[in-house]
């Protein structure tokens, strides 16, 4: 009976295997019976603070979660708005029907999802005390007032089972564009001086292979004399300026010809931006011979002007051809096509030698069938390696400057008055500078004895103010120059030019710089002005000299 009792009252517990063994009041037998020794005291408990707990979520309304009541209310208000819309739109098919109720279930199962997640969250986070939220945390870094690092974004996972091409362009795809503070306007304008200076110390280090070019090129001249002769026209084309060869084949061609009876020979310089048909056809009537049987006043339609030629030429044939040498046809102020239907004309002449030269790669394009059988072409590649401008009187000087300038957006300082002239007089060869110092001097000797009569027949009585603004007038207008046979003459007399087609040649440099205009006067003669002001024609004078 006690023994009974005994079990009855201390019922033995589980003990889990590695857990210590408790402390278990030991029983004294006396007797034949079971007598605890000690009062039995209760289950220890742990002192500790719960930290985490399985989360019991309340039932309220009848037991209804409340992440269900809210994901039927969502899911009634986006049927309400599904069929307002349907209503509105005038109804769908069965499949786009379907289509919309696969896509509603699927977003209102991820926000089931979604809502599910936000709540376990939440309610996890309302268990833990914030004291022990704090110990959770970790640690940062970063110090107080210290903006937060921005997070390096991950670069995008090429798609799956692209082919090897698509691969290396996913590869090698550009980054994001970096914008530089750097603009055009922040750059200084290109002068003539920095030009000059930096075109002189410069050295091409292709100098002899360029000369091997130009006189394998020369070795060509007996042929295209030949092709000349048999009423062909030669087109020069290839990289590189070809004035220089151009200038080479006149100096041959007078080379092959009696010195009594030189050809005649015209080079126009087709790259200048402001030349004109007109002019080009001026320029070849003002050599023709017998120039004193033509009208002194020249039509002023080109296609009358291309008349006269023709006709003069029918009339007093030359004795030996006219050569016309043409530096780049296929330039702006020559390509258009009434330009290319007079040359073409002029072309099939039986007294005029045609020889132009081409830069770009498209101007074959300039002629159709007929004018190529008017002009009948022999081409010839000249390719030369040549610059278009080397800083020594082959090309534009000015034109170089101002096309940078242009190029960048902004003008620079005008190529004309003494400044401008001063340049290109410093890149000209020393005769030409000299025929220049004739034609100023000349000038203004005749400016001054203008002047001096002059005052010698106006009335006392005139204001000394206007008098001294009489004297300081231009003579950039077309009321004082040189004759061209007095200009010549004195050129001569100095040994600048041996010929006149050497005179001729040195002119035309001026004329493609604008630094001497010409006019006709009452007798028909040629007449050379200066466009400068009496106190610039003074200063270039004194460059000169000096």
């Amino acid at each position: 009976m006690d023994r009974d009792l005994g079990s009855e009252n201390n019922t033995p517990s589980r003990r889990s295997r590695g857990r210590p063994r408790q402390n278990v009041q030991e029983d004294t037998i006396v007797c034949g019976s079971i007598e605890p020794s000690e009062p039995q005291s209760a289950t220890p408990k742990s002192k500790g603070k719960l930290l985490f707990a399985t989360p019991t979520k309340p039932l309220t309304n009848g037991f209804t979660p409340l992440r269900i009541q809210n994901a039927d209310r969502s899911a009634r208000r986006k049927s309400a708005r599904t069929l307002i819309e349907r209503t509105l739109a005038g109804g769908l098919s069965d499949n786009e029907d379907l289509e919309k109720e696969d896509d509603l279930a699927n977003k209102i199962r991820d926000e089931d999802d979604s809502e599910t997640d936000t709540e376990e969250s939440q309610d996890e986070a309302q268990e833990i005390p914030d004291a022990d939220v704090a110990l959770l945390e970790t640690p940062s870094k970063r110090g107080p007032g210290r903006p937060a690092r921005a997070r390096r974004k991950r670069s995008p996972t090429p798609p799956q089972n692209l082919p090897p091409h698509e691969q290396y362009f996913f590869q090698n795809r550009p980054g994001n564009s970096k914008t530089s503070s750097n603009s055009i306007s922040s750059l200084s304008l290109l002068s003539h001086s920095s030009y000059h200076s930096a075109i002189s110390t410069y050295s091409d280090p292709h100098t002899s292979s360029i000369s091997f070019l130009h006189s394998l090129h020369s070795r060509s001249f007996p042929q295209w004399v030949f092709e000349l002769s048999q009423r062909f026209s030669i087109c020069l084309y290839g990289y590189g300026s070809k004035r220089a060869l151009v200038t080479s084949f006149a100096d041959y061609l007078h080379s092959k010809y009696p010195t009594s009876a030189p050809p005649t020979t015209v080079i126009i310089n087709g790259y200048i931006p402001t030349l004109t048909v007109r002019q080009l056809l001026t320029t070849i009537i003002s050599v023709l011979p017998q120039e004193a049987s033509l009208p002194s006043k020249l039509p002023s339609q080109p296609s009358d002007l291309l008349d006269l030629i023709l006709s003069h030429l029918n009339d007093q044939p030359p004795e030996s051809p006219i050569y016309v040498l043409i530096n780049s046809l296929d330039a702006p102020s020559l390509r258009r096509p009434n330009t290319q239907h007079l040359l073409a004309a002029l072309s099939v002449h039986s007294s005029i030698r045609l020889v132009i030269t081409c830069d770009t790669p498209s101007f074959p394009l300039l002629w159709d069938i007929t004018l190529r059988e008017c002009f009948n072409w022999v081409f010839h590649d000249t390719t030369t390696f040549v610059p278009y401008d080397d800083g020594k009187g082959t090309g534009e000087v000015g034109g170089v400057v101002d096309s940078v300038n242009e190029l960048m957006g902004r003008k620079g300082a005008s190529g004309k008055g003494r400044e401008g002239v001063r340049w290109v007089l410093k890149s000209l060869p020393e005769n030409a500078r000299g025929l220049y110092r004739i034609l100023i001097a000349e000038i203004l000797a005749s400016a001054d004895e203008g002047g001096e009569n002059e005052d010698a027949a106006n009335d006392d009585d005139e204001p000394d103010e206007a008098r001294n603004t009489r004297g300081r007038r231009g003579n950039g207008d077309e009321s004082s120059g040189v004759d061209y046979r007095v200009l010549y003459q004195k050129a001569v007399e100095e040994f600048l030019c041996s010929s006149e087609m050497a005179f001729r040649t040195l002119l035309k440099e001026f004329h493609d710089h604008q630094m001497v205009v010409s006019r006709r006067d009452g007798v028909g003669g040629e007449v050379l002005g200066v466009p400068l002001r009496r106190e610039e024609m003074e200063g270039v004078l004194e460059d000169l000299l000096g």
